[in-house]
């Protein structure tokens, strides 16, 4: 089949965009509207689908889970659906709740489907219809229940079919979890969102000596649902115990098209000047990457107080430029980033919203030239596991166009490959 004719239908968990989209008349331009709407993964989302919505007969994205039902078109030439079924009535299943997904999504007659969700029911329904599929999973949790066990054992035996053509795993660590499950490593492909290439790769550092100074950076958004008051507070801690701080947060803008506006940070400046940080910190945006490797590499600590709290499990850029530069990072024990860092091996770990402990693990790293060290030489290691070349847009195009070339190129970047050995110890 041509992919003119493909009727491309893409599932995804609980995602609503219409209210996002329903201003976007400029597709030229849709990064910069959807800036600060939706998330940076749900714009890489949108923007693939509106790329094949103009290629395809149709492209349609399903949300399993919904307060209501819907079925709306966008200016964008994609349909956006819903299947009116909560969370929590998908947990209880049924046969009423099962033919109601089902009746939704055959209504779209699609011809391919990308599932970004565990949905047994839809995958199944593929299955019986011999309707190709690509599964691309962010996350994967093992089960708890009885019942959780038995629908993931069903769950691993219908990936395993061959309509089922590729499952993928972002990152490696994640895609190692899907092949000790029971999935076929021939068919598990390792994926990541899109990502600034890292291309300035630097050796291991020593710690400076520099007296009671600490240089710190964090990069990220600069929000109070990024743990921010955190970070301050244990500035305050740090320059308690007699050391002299100094704080450097870069805005990730990466995503976005314009710099900081006008009083979006205004919470953030009025609590530096409540804290009486005004001497220590300083905020900037607006860096091209090469510009903020040179800015973590300068740091003592990289510090990540929250990860953004999303379904996908991608290391936040902050996460990502430590390693580049081998810089010693001090980040809070948050799940989204379990498959990234290893507390004493390549991060030193704090409990979630604890000031007190962030300034305690810093102040460790800092006393500690050989553990200083040992962080920074286990970050060449651990950057080598984003190294991953397969792309979610990428691999779904690939997988569509489905050439010759394109089936080598797929089997290349599979678990199997060899390619990720130097990574996949256990």
């Amino acid at each position: 089949m041509s992919l003119e004719d493909t009727r491309l239908l893409i599932v995804v968990e609980d995602a609503d965009y219409r209210a996002p989209l329903s201003n976007v008349f400029m597709p030229e331009r849709l990064d910069e509207q959807l800036a600060g709407k939706v998330s940076p993964v749900d714009t890489h989302i949108l923007t693939a689908a509106m790329t094949w919505a103009s290629q395809m007969q149709a492209v349609t994205i399903f949300s399993c889970y919904s307060s209501e039902a819907y079925a709306v078109s966008t200016y964008l030439g994609i349909q956006l659906a819903a299947s009116g079924v909560s969370a929590a009535e998908a947990d209880k299943g049924g046969p009423n709740i099962n033919r109601r997904l089902i009746l939704q999504v055959a209504d779209f007659c699609p011809t391919r489907i990308v599932m970004c969700t565990r949905s047994l029911d839809i995958l199944k329904w593929a299955i019986r219809n011999k309707i190709r599929t690509v599964t691309l999973f962010s996350s994967w949790q093992a089960p708890l229940g009885w019942f959780e066990k038995w629908r993931h054992r069903q769950l691993v035996r219908s990936l395993n079919r061959n309509i089922v053509n590729w499952v993928g795993g972002c990152g490696v660590q994640l895609s190692r979890n899907l092949a000790h499950s029971g999935i076929n490593r021939g068919k598990i492909i390792p994926w990541e969102w899109a990502q600034p290439q890292l291309l300035n790769q630097y050796s291991p550092k020593a710690m400076r000596d520099h007296g009671n100074a600490i240089e710190l950076v964090y990069v990220g958004e600069l929000t109070e649902k990024t743990g921010m008051n955190d970070l301050l507070k244990a500035a305050i801690q740090l320059r308690r115990s007699g050391y002299t701080v100094s704080l450097l947060l870069i805005r990730n803008t990466l995503n976005y098209t314009s710099l900081v506006e006008a009083g979006e940070t205004a919470w953030l400046e009025t609590q530096v000047q409540a804290l009486d940080l005004a001497d220590s910190v300083t905020v900037w945006a607006g860096l091209t990457p090469e510009q903020m490797l040179l800015q973590v590499r300068a740091a003592d600590v990289a510090v990540i107080p929250l990860p953004p709290d999303q379904p996908q499990q991608t290391p936040p850029l902050g996460v990502a430029l430590a390693m580049a530069t081998c810089t010693p990072i001090v980040a809070c024990d948050h799940k989204n980033l379990d498959n990234h860092l290893l507390h004493g091996v390549n991060a030193i770990s704090f409990p979630l919203g604890n000031p007190k402990s962030i300034a305690h693990r810093i102040e460790r790293i800092m006393g500690q030239s050989m553990l200083y060290a040992q962080l920074s030489e286990s970050s060449e290691t651990a950057l080598a596991t984003m190294k991953v070349p397969a792309r979610w847009q990428s691999l779904i195009e690939n997988w569509l166009r489905d050439t010759p070339y394109d089936q080598q190129q797929l089997s290349n970047f599979a678990l199997s490959s060899g390619r990720y050995q130097a990574i996949e110890t256990d």
